[in-house]
């Protein structure tokens, strides 16, 4: 059977009943299998559900926290020391970020600092559950599209160094309840404690 190349890069998939689209694919896989509960076989699929909860909170209310990164001159290729911040409730915390080591040498970047900001906060959390002795719910609220998304399962990980850097905030993450929303800069009191 000879398919079209170009179905593949329009985003079409041929079956063997005719062509569909992502999101008609999806749609059927979610009706024949109603017992997914949204759930599919590939969770980068839009609508389908995240593997971190992202659910809103049950009954009880959720700890609002925030988390940022910054490499200060990364856009000017002279990259200085990375920062990465993080806030839980009106208590406020800046750490340095060494630089992360890779088989082509140390790098910097926005995204590395963000996503240690964020692991950052997730041991923080995970520290105080266990002093507490219970699990708390929480917020955690970031303006890095990139690293929100990727944490819901909206976007794949596909630049090789983030990989470890998410598997391990995903790691964190799983014996949390949390939830995560992207909120804009100006919003983000993480961010500001790093301008």
């Amino acid at each position: 059977m000879d398919l079209p190349r170009t179905a593949y890069r329009h985003g079409w998939y041929v079956t063997l009943f005719g062509r569909l689209s992502r999101r008609e694919l999806s749609g059927k896989m979610r009706e024949r299998n109603p017992h997914l509960g949204g759930l599919t076989a590939n969770p980068q699929v839009p609508g389908s559900r995240s593997p971190v909860p992202t659910n809103p909170s049950r009954s009880q209310s959720r700890t609002v926290c925030f988390f940022d990164g910054a490499c200060p001159g990364n856009q000017f290729a002279q990259k200085g020391p990375m920062k990465a911040a993080f806030v839980i409730g009106d208590k406020e915390f800046i750490r340095d970020v060494r630089d992360l080591q890779t088989p082509d040498g140390s790098m910097r970047s926005n995204n590395i600092a963000e996503y240690h900001g964020l692991i950052f906060l997730l041991r923080h959390l995970r520290d105080l559950d266990r002093e507490r002795g219970s699990k708390g719910a929480y917020l955690i609220c970031g303006d890095s599209q990139l690293v929100i998304r990727q944490m819901r399962g909206q976007y794949r990980v596909r630049t090789p160094h983030l990989v470890p850097l998410h598997a391990e905030a995903l790691r964190l993450s799983s014996d949390l309840d949390v939830e995560f929303r992207e909120v804009p800069r100006k919003q983000n009191r993480a961010g500001l404690l790093l301008e």
